[in-house]
């Protein structure tokens, strides 16, 4: 379901490659267009954090805008260094004594880990005394690495080598990012390592059509996958969604207020829905319109 669009830093802790890109057969990727008063503001995209290689998904309104716009916002600024943010990870994923992961779930969810186990050439040692989140996290990564799919060859790095010489800034950072998953009740830790392992070994390939609606622009779409699987779960949805986008519309407000025309991009997941972006943005008085 959304393991590639929500696991951000993950999926940079291993490198995958060589899977058919996707095709459309006109990308309508949605951007949005922000304005104020005293013609102040910016542009937003949704993103996907790893791409098939070849993906074709820029259209000429979206380079128009990085064009036009004066800096690059993302969910990370800094240029992600895979020995760093393993570091980052270890920093916070260890608790002495913990359970296996298998012994932590119910038997279904033990059952999916297992498979993802086998699937992956892993175990529960692998992932003696760590975290359930970090353990989703990492298998997130491997799975993706064995569909073929490359942070590197995501919108990101793209959007930087497109916007090169412009300033970069993020609205979090590695270790803040990972914090917001350390900070999840055990309850929805666990929820959210099943359903990546669930994954994991789904026959249905759920990125591909994931990635099929985001190429389409088809925000009813996102916002349907934004609210399933383990994004339906009140308290993993607060944490990974709402409470981040509260917290970026604040800090992009203020970026507006004092008359910055940023391009930001973050997860696709992020900007759809009540509890999107787009709609933070407009209870803070700002206009946000789609660009077609």
């Amino acid at each position: 379901m959304m393991r590639r669009w929500i696991v951000v830093i993950g999926l940079t802790l291993l490198c995958a490659c060589h899977k058919a890109p996707a095709h459309v057969a006109t990308p309508q990727v949605a951007l949005w267009a922000i304005s104020g008063p005293g013609k102040t503001g910016g542009w937003l995209l949704g993103t996907v954090h790893s791409l098939p290689p070849g993906t074709v998904w820029r259209r000429p309104a979206i380079d128009a805008a990085m064009a036009s716009a004066d800096r690059l916002v993302m969910e990370i600024g800094e240029q992600i260094d895979p020995a760093i943010a393993g570091k980052a990870l270890a920093r916070l994923a260890m608790t002495p004594g913990l359970p296996p992961p298998t012994a932590r779930l119910d038997p279904a969810g033990a059952k999916a880990l297992l498979a993802a186990y086998q699937l992956l050439g892993l175990n529960d040692d692998k992932f003696r005394d760590e975290e359930s989140w970090a353990v989703a996290l990492q298998i997130s990564a491997l799975a993706t690495q064995k569909e073929g799919a490359d942070p590197a060859d995501g919108v990101e790095p793209q959007l930087r080598a497109r916007m090169a010489g412009k300033p970069v800034a993020g609205l979090e950072t590695v270790d803040s990012q990972f914090a917001v998953f350390d900070g999840l009740p055990a309850r929805a830790q666990n929820l959210l390592l099943a359903d990546v392992a669930r994954e994991a070994t789904a026959h249905r390939d759920s990125d591909a059509d994931m990635l099929a609606l985001w190429l389409k622009g088809d925000d009813l779409g996102l916002a349907r996958e934004a609210n399933s699987d383990f994004l339906a779960d009140p308290a993993l949805h607060e944490a990974l969604l709402t409470a981040r986008n509260r917290a970026w519309t604040a800090q992009i407000d203020n970026l507006l207020r004092g008359g910055a025309h940023p391009f930001i991009a973050v997860g696709a997941a992020h900007v759809s829905g009540r509890d999107g972006l787009p709609e933070m943005l407009r209870t803070k008085g700002w206009t946000v319109k789609r660009v077609y």
